[in-house]
């Protein structure tokens, strides 16, 4: 074999595996705590981890704090950035299932499975797909009207461009949701390092798209509600392999 071939091979093999893992699925879990328990879940969480590890599961886990907001001091773990499919063949669910009941699910109850399509295309960045989670991220539920959608997605396209102009603006990634709440949804996650991060860039939606006047009216027209929280990132509670 050549030298020019050795390398395509060697490269094949090293970038292989990365496009394989390439997919527009995200399943959150969200969990809230017992009281007094928190301690106790996240020594169980880590020892579930280790589970993980030892079974050598291919997708990846993150895990943040809610640190604001009516969830306050919720637990938020996701697999992102897989195909669809790779949910239908999770290593070991019976066993898993099981490790996790008997670590974790005494000091928490879990009340909410939502599952999100990314949106490439109104996307600024993919940082959980890509594997370089901020610090923090500053999440955004938008739920909006029925038959909406278009319209709101439109807005998304919009606002994608204002942020192309912005230099030194944070990643902004949009997710829909596919199923595991009321719809339709979507959830945007802004990159942020620490509160400083916030006076940096202060611009909201409406301010993004004010020099858009059709983007700005159909964001305006297409939400019904929504809320905004900060995640707190927590590597030692996270599994990226």
């Amino acid at each position: 074999m050549s030298y020019r071939s050795l390398m395509f091979a060697l490269t094949l093999l090293l970038v292989s595996p990365v496009r394989a893992q390439q997919g527009n699925a995200a399943h959150f879990f969200v969990y809230r705590m017992a009281p007094g328990a928190t301690t106790q879940f996240e020594d169980g969480y880590r020892r579930h981890l280790g589970w993980h590890k030892a079974h050598h599961d291919p997708l990846v886990w993150y895990g943040w704090t809610i640190e604001d907001g009516e969830r306050d001091g919720y637990f938020v773990d996701a697999n992102v950035g897989e195909p669809f499919a790779a949910f239908d063949h999770r290593v070991d669910v019976a066993e898993d299932g099981a490790d996790f009941r008997a670590t974790v699910a005494p000091y928490a109850t879990p009340v909410g499975l939502p599952t999100y399509v990314l949106l490439r295309n109104g996307s600024s960045g993919t940082p959980l797909e890509d594997r370089k989670p901020s610090a923090v991220v500053q999440v955004t539920h938008f739920h909006v009207r029925p038959g909406m959608e278009p319209r709101f997605e439109h807005a998304i396209q919009a606002m994608h461009k204002a942020l192309a102009a912005n230099a030194g603006a944070p990643v902004h990634t949009w997710y829909r949701l596919v199923t595991g709440g009321d719809t339709p949804q979507y959830m945007l996650m802004v990159s942020r390092e620490n509160w400083a991060s916030y006076g940096r860039f202060e611009h909201d939606i409406a301010t993004l798209l004010s020099s858009d006047e059709a983007a700005l009216r159909d964001f305006a027209d297409a939400v019904q509600s929504s809320t905004t929280e900060s995640w707190r990132y927590r590597q030692e509670l996270s599994r990226l392999p």
